[in-house]
């Protein structure tokens, strides 16, 4: 019987197709798949040579396979190419999880162009940033978010397609139904792509005013993905099945060769919920990208919703399922929890913000045949970073488990960088070559965050002597509600453009069901009065409506400040949860 560490010597041994090797990027020298695909064109492809006919995207009374999502794919770069877009122009995709979300995504990065993915929650004067920011000549978009898009067209010369129009299109504005129509040809236009160039900005808030837009490499996807292959891969090699146990070594003493074969078909199918945007890591690489190598069906939902959730799990028969806290806590609690079959569901998983333990012994009770799992990983990490699931979750659940091997290194550290040890809080730091090359346009914030190769997360926590994270704080100035980072400092500069606002302070206290929720403190000019729901009108025509403070106090004297000049934040919250404790 093979131990824990006799799989991960046969998952990255010479015979592997995983065996790592060092390489030179950028300066720095990192881990990296010897046998990994050189581009996400190549990475797509794959699916489309193993599973072509199988069930790929399933959304309400639509169903397509993964051969004929490639076909819609080769047509769009097509039409990309001859719309002008040529490598390292910037496409934007803004719209919900539709299929046509993986189609242009797909063809976006077939002809070397890099895809922006804007939050389909931003409000106009976010778009215009993404946009400008971004550079970006054209964009999809469906026919919600249009009206955020056409006002931004005025100030930049792009393209755009709507996907799914209701009624007319617009003057200038072209149909991507028709940019997409299939043909026969099932080959991406022949393009050589630098492993190392862009592949995909994706935008996130930290504590700066405006979010700043991750780039991410087609190496560093890559590396992410084949890097949560390999956590996946010690529960074949030491699960209860003799049959794929055997299989699973078969494999990973193929050499490269087995690189280009599919072990999951050799594995039970796997169909899963597709529950969190595109737009966010969790959606976009967990479960979309992931599902390319894995032939694994989505099953995509228009709006979240948990009864739905259950609903859906019980006619397509889904096995896995993921999601950030909050939805994972509204599935256990619906009323019609117990009324569904979810006899077929073999994982529930979850990430994007700390998951009550509660759930967890939840978890165990309701659904015991269930592996739980839970993953810590952020953007600029392309959501690869720590795993933990089945009994070391039970046996730890405030721990977000090791970091995945092989390509994840963690040090916890001080302010002046010095490595601690266990148990001791500080930064948590992480170095691979699956990390962002930088933020965009933004270099004195990648100098801050990226250091000889090593990203600093911005969060606090500490490592126990088996190698287990435990995240305890943030080192950032930023909110997660429900899954969603939330820049406290964006928030705070439109609250100061109130004309009543002489000071606001943002920051977040806890919420049971969204983890965190927004609150903010004002101060007002002498002689100008404000309510709450001026104030909150206020920040929603300006923001996404996730960011619109949900508590918003006023105070007679000026806001306490800490000897840095800072607003004293924790002050803030304190009184904050005893008016809300008391009812105020």
């Amino acid at each position: 019987m093979l131990t824990p560490s006799d799989a991960l010597a046969l998952i990255t041994g010479p015979d592997s197709p995983l065996t790592v090797s060092k390489a030179l990027i950028r300066g720095d020298e990192y881990d990296v798949f010897t046998h990994a695909p050189n581009d996400m064109r190549d990475f797509f492809s794959f699916s489309n040579a193993h599973f072509k006919e199988r069930e790929f995207l399933i959304y309400e009374d639509e169903r397509l396979t993964f051969g004929e999502v490639q076909r819609r794919a080769v047509s769009l770069a097509k039409s990309l190419i001859n719309l002008g877009i040529v490598p390292g122009d910037r496409v934007a995709i803004s719209m919900r999880n539709y299929p046509e979300y993986c189609v242009a995504i797909e063809a976006i990065f077939a002809v070397g162009a890099v895809a922006v993915t804007l939050n389909a929650w931003w409000q106009p004067e976010e778009v215009e940033y993404g946009l400008i920011d971004s550079g970006a000549r054209f964009a999809f978009v469906d026919h919600e978010r249009w009206p955020r898009f056409s006002p931004s067209l005025n100030l930049l010369e792009m393209g755009v397609a709507i996907t799914r129009p209701e009624g007319p299109l617009p003057d200038g504005v072209l149909s991507m139904a028709d940019l997409m129509k299939p043909d026969s040809d099932e080959a991406f236009p022949p393009l050589d792509i630098d492993t190392d160039s862009d592949a995909l900005i994706m935008y996130t808030s930290g504590s700066t005013a405006h979010p700043k837009g991750v780039v991410l490499t087609h190496r560093s996807i890559i590396s992410a993905l084949l890097n949560f292959t390999c956590a996946g891969l010690p529960g074949l090699l030491l699960g209860p099945s003799e049959e794929i146990r055997q299989e699973t070594v078969q494999w990973l003493r193929g050499g490269p060769d087995s690189m280009n074969d599919p072990l999951a078909a050799r594995l039970p199918r796997e169909l899963m919920l597709v529950n969190v945007p595109f737009f966010h890591v969790s959606g976009l690489h967990t479960m979309l990208f992931l599902s390319y190598r894995a032939g694994r069906t989505l099953v995509l939902m228009y709006k979240w919703n948990a009864e739905k959730a259950l609903e859906l799990v019980e006619r397509e028969s889904l096995t896995k399922m993921d999601g950030v806290p909050t939805m994972v806590g509204e599935v256990l609690h619906s009323p019609d929890f117990p009324k569904r079959d979810l006899s077929s569901l073999v994982s529930l998983g979850g990430g994007g913000a700390a998951r009550p333990p509660e759930h967890v012994k939840l978890m165990q009770e309701r659904i015991p045949h269930v592996i739980p799992s839970v993953g810590y990983g952020m953007t600029e990490t392309n959501a690869v970073g720590t795993v933990i699931g089945g009994a070391d979750y039970l046996a730890r659940p405030t721990s977000v488990g090791p970091p995945i091997a092989p390509l994840v290194a963690m040090e916890i550290r001080d302010p002046d960088g010095n490595a601690l040890g266990p148990h001791e809080e500080g930064e948590i730091c992480m170095k691979s070559s699956a990390f962002m090359r930088c933020y965009w346009n933004k270099p004195q914030e990648t100098l801050e965050a990226l250091r000889d190769g090593w990203l600093r997360s911005g969060d606090l926590g500490h490592l126990d002597e088996e190698g287990f994270l435990y995240i305890t704080g943030r080192a950032k100035d930023i909110i997660i509600r429900g899954g969603e980072n939330i820049a406290c400092g964006e928030i705070e500069y439109v609250l100061h453009e109130h004309p009543s606002v002489y000071e606001a302070a943002v920051y977040g206290a806890p919420d049971e069901r969204l983890g965190e929720c927004v609150c903010a403190t004002v101060y007002l000019r002498t002689g100008c009065s404000a309510t709450k729901e001026e104030i909150q009108d206020h920040v929603r025509s300006r923001l996404a409506a996730f960011k619109v403070p949900g508590h918003v106090h006023f105070l007679e004297n000026r806001l306490p400040r800490i000897a840095s000049g800072k607003f004293d934040k924790l002050a803030l919250k304190q009184l904050t949860m005893e008016r809300l404790g008391a009812g105020d």
